[in-house]
């Protein structure tokens, strides 16, 4: 006799009905669904807030630098007089003594 589809869906309806833990699933699967549901929101939800804080900090540092980039000259000035304009506001550089040779 040939074996087909319909021998062996038969059998494994079988196998599976008399497995000791059918009821402990059939009862419980709600409650295992929901659990794997909140384990994987919880990864996605640290990877976002892992590439929101990568992105935050890469536009800072990219702040950083265009502003020095922009005020490269008055920086420069500043390092030579002590006193310079940074962003529209007068900078005096404390403790420094123009008077000291620069390079």
């Amino acid at each position: 006799m040939p074996i087909g589809v319909s021998s062996i869906v038969p059998a494994m309806g079988t196998i599976l009905a008399a497995a000791p833990f059918e009821d402990f699933v059939r009862d419980n699967s709600p409650v295992m669904a929901g659990i794997v549901c909140a384990v994987l929101a919880l990864l996605v939800i640290r990877l976002i807030v892992n590439s929101m804080t990568r992105l935050i900090l890469l536009s800072l540092l990219l702040l950083v630098t265009l502003f020095v980039a922009a005020e490269h000259e008055n920086i420069t000035e500043c390092t030579q007089t002590c006193k310079c304009t940074l962003a529209g506001a007068d900078i005096s550089v404390a403790y420094c003594n123009p008077k000291l040779p620069r390079t």
